[in-house]
């Protein structure tokens, strides 16, 4: 008997050993994942991804909040960052992330990437996500710009499809064709052409001059748009609105947000994360073609990426989930393309059957026009964006309405810009 309680005493701890490892292997823990998606992006795209990644993750639980405006899901991810209650798993815009960065909000990858090919990426994405050495994020694309027309509209207008580069004179000659009173009211009841006036006209400003905003990315000390060629520019931009009428003024389309989707607009100069929308809502038929260009020629860099907030009880498993959304040949990346989601930041997805054939009828190739030249859309990366962004926005919508000139509007946003500035520089 003396012999047999060791044996025994060690058999209960053999068991007990393996119920705790067992306990241990199905212990479920929530990642929380915030996002900025449309419903149909949220349906079409992100469940199928969760239910895949839970298949091959049985104890990870993925649960996602969403904030569908990207200024409201800002605004709030700068709220959790100030309180330190950041999401284990978040979707911020390259601005956005460098933000973040500089706060201490978000985890540094690269302990987790050794084994991560960051030659897979473009380095010109990649490397927007850099901050003093580390990488605060995995980018999945860039958010390049490209022309959506309606098929329908051009044929009963008898007007040719845009499937080459044309300048931004040509474009205007081409949506004032497809303008129409179509009552004879005195209104226009189809427009050429929805413009956006939030972000894009950087693009377009930089078509006309060939600089961005500032005179550095990171850390600007001069004020470019003070410059004529810019001011007449942001003139250009405006009268597509207020002296050629291709484009309602934002007061003029009344809430709608996408006059293109709506039916009210021929064209639509946005990014491919319309597509699974249009695919699922556009009663017509649809197609794709470059960006108009100015003198010179450019698209957009800048794009979103996968984060982990700093704070995450569990940095690992959130890790395996940016993993699998945005790495190298992930499950996530290619689910990401087949499901129509995103011009990919991976440099070999790029000019690859699963991005350029997924869906046929779509001239994806339009969305790789000028590559060879990026720009990005949000200016500075750095703290002081917001900022700026703020003075500059409110001025210029003005611009847009009609309520002042470009040189008005410059004239008073150039003194504020440059005291924030120098205040940033001293």
């Amino acid at each position: 008997m003396k012999k047999r309680v060791p044996l025994l005493v060690m058999s209960l701890i053999s068991i007990a050993v393996i119920l705790g490892s067992t306990v241990a292997a199905a212990e479920q823990i929530t990642l929380r994942w915030f996002m900025r998606w449309d419903k149909v992006r949220l349906d079409n795209v992100a469940k199928p991804i969760i239910e895949e990644f839970q298949k091959k993750h049985p104890n990870i639980k993925i649960e996602i909040e969403n904030i569908a405006s990207g200024r409201e899901y800002t605004t709030k991810l700068l709220t959790m960052a100030a309180g330190g209650a950041m999401p284990d798993v978040l979707y911020p815009n390259t601005c956005d992330a460098n933000v973040l960065a500089a706060k201490g909000a978000l985890l540094d990858l690269r302990p987790f990437m050794k084994l991560v090919d960051l030659t897979a990426y473009d380095r010109r994405i990649l490397d927007l996500y850099r901050y003093k050495g580390g990488i605060y994020g995995l980018p999945i694309d860039r958010a390049a710009l490209a022309i959506f027309y309606n098929k329908d509209m051009f044929d009963e207008a008898k007007v040719p499809y845009p499937t080459k580069e044309m300048t931004w004179d040509e474009f205007i000659a081409l949506a004032k064709k497809l303008t129409k009173d179509k009552n004879g009211d005195g209104r226009i009841d189809q427009w050429g052409v929805h413009l956006e006036t939030d972000t894009y006209w950087q693009v377009f400003l930089y078509h006309m001059t060939g600089k961005n905003m500032y005179d550095d990315l990171y850390k600007p000390t001069k004020f470019l748009m003070k410059e004529p060629k810019a001011v007449e520019a942001i003139q250009l931009y405006a009268d597509m609105m207020l002296k050629h009428k291709i484009a309602p003024t934002p007061s003029q389309r009344a809430g709608i947000s996408d006059l293109f989707v709506a039916g009210s607009a021929a064209m639509n100069i946005i990014g491919h994360w319309r597509v699974p929308q249009y695919i699922e809502n556009c009663k017509f038929r649809w197609d794709v073609a470059p960006l108009p260009h100015g003198p010179y020629k450019a698209n957009r860099a800048d794009g979103s990426c996968f984060a982990i907030g700093k704070n995450t009880k569990h940095p690992k498993e959130a890790w395996e989930f940016v993993k699998y959304l945005a790495g190298p040949d992930s499950p996530g990346v290619k689910k990401l393309l087949e499901l129509q989601q995103m011009v990919p930041a991976i440099t070999k997805y790029q000019k690859s059957d699963l991005f350029l054939k997924s869906e046929p009828q779509i001239n994806k190739k339009a969305f790789l026009a000028y590559s060879d030249r990026l720009v990005i859309c949000y200016q500075p990366l750095n703290t002081d964006f917001q900022e700026l962004d703020n003075i500059i926005r409110t001025e210029l919508n003005k611009v847009w309405e009609g309520e002042e000139t470009a040189a008005e509007a410059i004239k008073n946003i150039t003194p504020k810009v440059e005291a924030v500035l120098m205040r940033s520089n001293i």
